[in-house]
């Protein structure tokens, strides 16, 4: 697993993918500014909500306009590069999210349709292009690399911290925890902003298991 951190280096594989820390900064902090509208009488999940559904927003509102693409092949919710060879997409992250010493994972189980991709990430990395892929929807068949993110509570706010990653596998029970690639983001403090007890995330890929 390749672990990138420090500014220069950074901003070296951001600028590879076609991608800014400054742009991600802004969509970051623009999605903390919408969940911090929410107050302690809003439903528990709102805020981990309107985080994650807001920063798909604003990335495919500041990438589109350059040539990248909004997709969601089985409701996965995705920005596709203007190579079409790599898509994005963001999720919340365990508590390890944004430390590069540790390993994070998804903070929540992934369902089918997200596990998929991570498969053909697994494919594509260690057995590269076999055979000419069958026509699909825009976004299937491409690496997918994760925007994981974990907000914490300080005394004079929040912190989030975030990587960019690509996953590799995913974990017996759902969780995606292993990773190809990653790059460790600066961590961003919002001071004054409302700190949540416990967030959800949005979407409608549903986890679904066996019982027995």
């Amino acid at each position: 697993m390749a672990v990138h951190v420090g500014d220069s280096r950074v901003d070296k594989m951001l600028a590879e993918l076609g991608l800014s820390f400054e742009e991600i900064e802004v969509v970051l902090r623009r999605a903390e500014a919408e969940r911090n509208f929410c107050t302690p009488f809003d439903p528990v999940s709102l805020p981990g909500n309107i985080f994650w559904g807001r920063t798909v927003r604003f990335l495919r509102e500041t990438y589109v306009p350059k040539g990248w693409r909004s997709a969601s092949p089985s409701n996965v919710p995705l920005l596709v590069a203007p190579t079409d060879d790599f898509a994005v997409t963001a999720s919340s992250g365990s508590r390890e999210t944004g430390l590069a010493a540790l390993t994070p994972s998804t903070r929540y189980p992934k369902g089918s349709a997200v596990i998929r991709r991570v498969e053909t990430n697994r494919q594509l990395t260690i057995f590269g292009y076999e055979e000419e892929p069958e026509p699909q929807d825009v976004g299937d068949g491409i690496p997918t690399w994760f925007l994981l993110y974990q907000h914490v509570n300080t005394e004079a706010g929040t912190r989030l911290y975030s990587e960019l990653s690509l996953p590799n596998n995913a974990g017996s029970r759902g969780k995606i925890d292993s990773w190809h690639e990653r790059i460790v983001l600066p961590w961003i403090d919002f001071e004054g902003f409302n700190p949540f007890p416990d967030d959800d995330e949005g979407g409608i890929d549903i986890p679904i298991e066996r019982l027995g």
